[in-house]
């Protein structure tokens, strides 16, 4: 039977599904029309600084998931979008509406708490009524780059930033759609923005390569010591063992600092690629292309972080085999000592063995000195009788043999049952 909550056509989905169907429809393209400005930030702030740039938008703006927002701002459309590390957000500012674009970067300042954010990626991308109108957006004395996109858009940028740290794109369309101009200008944001993205991991990369060498230079003399100390005593071999195994836990911390912005810096690396590939860019004239000036330059970024991450592991694994050698070597002196110290027990055993075997002769001869001596007194009275042939001397004489005998017996017993009762 159905239940209020749940109808009889219901399905049991799995508990993530609504997330995994939200997915396939998640950063959605804004369709846009030119001529327009478009701003694109890449930012880091906290949640609460989310919530109040999305406070800050005009009545009837709507959060379409939980890492997705949208809105109007007057005149000017604006999008949130949240990633993993960093949220970006794109304003798109149609000309026609009666607004300058210079006035967006300040009502943007004006309107949201940029003092609480950290800027990433800023972006300003024209769209021209015109080719003329488009190259002429992009005045500043720099060399340009672009191409055409799919034999239709036109796109060109320097990708130096201007006064304010701008980069600037202009884009011109003839006879798009607003979608299809929307999706390929956001493969363009996406793709500026990856870039960007992607060569965090290069000043980490420079500033943990002189500690890397320092390690590997380290790493080398140790090493050498280990060759030519073979035959060194226990203390410098455990002094060695320490100043390898501190040289081991400082490579470990920087792969733990490192760890995540290389491999962060790889995954935005893929996402950059599939971008670029997906504007099929094509060259015009003697214009050198985007897509082949940005590859000539964030292919050395990313064989410098790449090569960093392998020098890392490199020098993890040597200091890991250094370190096995030399604890097995301390652990074969250890074991010599040991034998050493088993065969000084040994000598010293079979001395105290001796030692003890000779006072067990000299007290077996103390014993029957005085067990004689005891019983002379006996004999002496038994000699005096008449009837008993033999002298007391004579008697005591022919005693001793009987009690050495005796005591001998007596101890020996008395050793082998003291040996079989102890383990």
């Amino acid at each position: 039977m159905a239940t209020p909550d749940k109808p009889d056509n219901a399905w049991n989905f799995h508990g993530d599904h609504s997330d995994l169907v939200a997915e396939t429809h998640a950063r959605p393209s804004q369709p846009v029309s030119g001529p327009a400005e478009i701003f694109h930030l890449a930012i880091r702030c906290n949640e609460q600084t989310i919530e109040q740039f999305f406070s800050q938008l005009d009545a009837g703006s709507v959060r379409s998931g939980p890492r997705h927002w949208s809105g109007t701002l007057g005149p000017v459309k604006v999008k949130l979008e949240q990633h993993t590390e960093f949220t970006s957000l794109t304003l798109f500012h149609e000309l026609e509406k009666q607004a300058e674009p210079e006035t967006v970067p300040g009502l943007l300042k004006e309107r949201f708490p940029m003092e609480a954010v950290e800027i990433l990626v800023l972006i300003r991308l024209t769209i021209a009524s015109s080719a003329p109108a488009m190259l002429k957006s992009l005045a500043g004395g720099h060399r340009i780059y672009g191409g055409k996109i799919r034999n239709r858009i036109d796109m060109r940028s320097s990708f130096v930033p201007d006064e304010t740290g701008m980069i600037h794109f202009a884009v011109y369309g003839k006879d798009q759609t607003p979608e299809e101009l929307g999706r390929r200008i956001q493969r363009l944001l996406e793709m500026e923005t990856y870039r960007t993205m992607s060569l965090l991991g290069l000043p980490v990369a420079r500033r943990v390569g002189a500690q890397i060498s320092a390690c590997e230079t380290r790493l080398s003399e140790l090493t050498r010591q280990l060759r030519q100390g073979a035959g060194g005593s226990q203390t410098e071999d455990e002094a060695l063992f320490r100043e390898l195994t501190g040289l081991s836990e400082q490579n470990n911390i920087l792969l733990t600092e490192t760890r995540y912005r290389f491999a962060a810096s790889r995954a935005y690396f893929t996402l950059f690629r599939q971008r670029i590939e997906s504007l099929e860019e094509e060259k015009v004239g003697d214009v050198q292309t985007m897509s082949g000036f940005l590859r000539s330059r964030i292919e050395p970024a990313m064989a410098t972080i790449e090569s960093t991450s392998k020098r890392q592991e490199t020098l993890n694994d040597d200091l890991s085999r250094a370190i096995a050698l030399l604890r097995t070597r301390i652990e074969l002196n250890l074991n010599k000592g040991n034998q050493n110290l088993l065969k000084s027990m040994d000598r010293r055993h079979d001395q105290q063995l001796k030692i003890s075997q000779t006072v067990e002769g000299l007290s077996i001869i103390a014993i029957t000195y005085y067990a004689v001596g005891l019983a002379s007194y006996f004999l002496k009275a038994l000699a005096a009788q008449d009837w008993v042939p033999f002298s007391e001397k004579l008697l005591t004489a022919a005693s001793v043999p009987v009690i050495f005998l005796m005591v001998f017996v007596g101890l020996r017993k008395l050793r082998k049952a003291w040996e079989e009762r102890t383990p």
